[in-house]
């Protein structure tokens, strides 16, 4: 008996965080600002990214921009590790960057904390989307700066196709 309540407890876990993810499902264009450095100009381009989800639990990313960049990323809700997960690929990066989230309902973001190898070393860093609305999503890149701060590399505003 405790066996079926238990399985029935992780079913409405990972529905409830799967309905998360199921609202960004769509076509989005996207308006990319990358700033290399700080202090540094930034670089603007615009790109499309789709999304959907394989399952019902795993959204699937892929994104291409008119400035040759192009990604590919899976998040979901890991039922064992009891959190969100993540793992993104693309043209600008020879390893796999791995993420842990978590989604504060709050202020309607999603908050990654991110690892990737990086010319020899782990880079850490922060990922956060926050849901403005249903149709505009804005994405923060933060790196950890030597003085305890931010610095923001990449933001991307996507804007939901109708």
């Amino acid at each position: 008996m405790s066996e079926t309540r238990d399985e029935a407890e992780l079913a409405a876990r990972v529905e409830a965080a799967t309905t998360v993810l199921r609202a960004d499902v769509g076509t989005w264009d996207a308006e990319l600002e990358v700033t290399p450095a700080p202090g540094m100009a930034p670089v603007r381009s615009k790109g499309v990214a789709t999304t959907r989800l394989v399952g019902d639990r795993w959204l699937v990313v892929d994104i291409e921009s008119d400035g040759g960049f192009a990604g590919h990323g899976v998040y979901g809700w890991d039922a064992a590790l009891g959190e969100y997960v993540s793992i993104w690929v693309d043209s600008m990066q020879s390893s796999p960057a791995r993420g842990r989230g978590r989604w504060d309902p709050a202020t309607a973001t999603m908050t990654y904390e991110v690892e990737a190898w990086n010319a020899g070393q782990v880079i850490r860093y922060r990922e956060q989307t926050e849901r403005v609305s249903d149709d505009t999503h804005v994405y923060r890149n933060l790196l950890p700066t030597p003085d305890g701060g931010e610095f923001e590399m990449i933001r991307t505003v996507y804007r939901r196709r109708t």
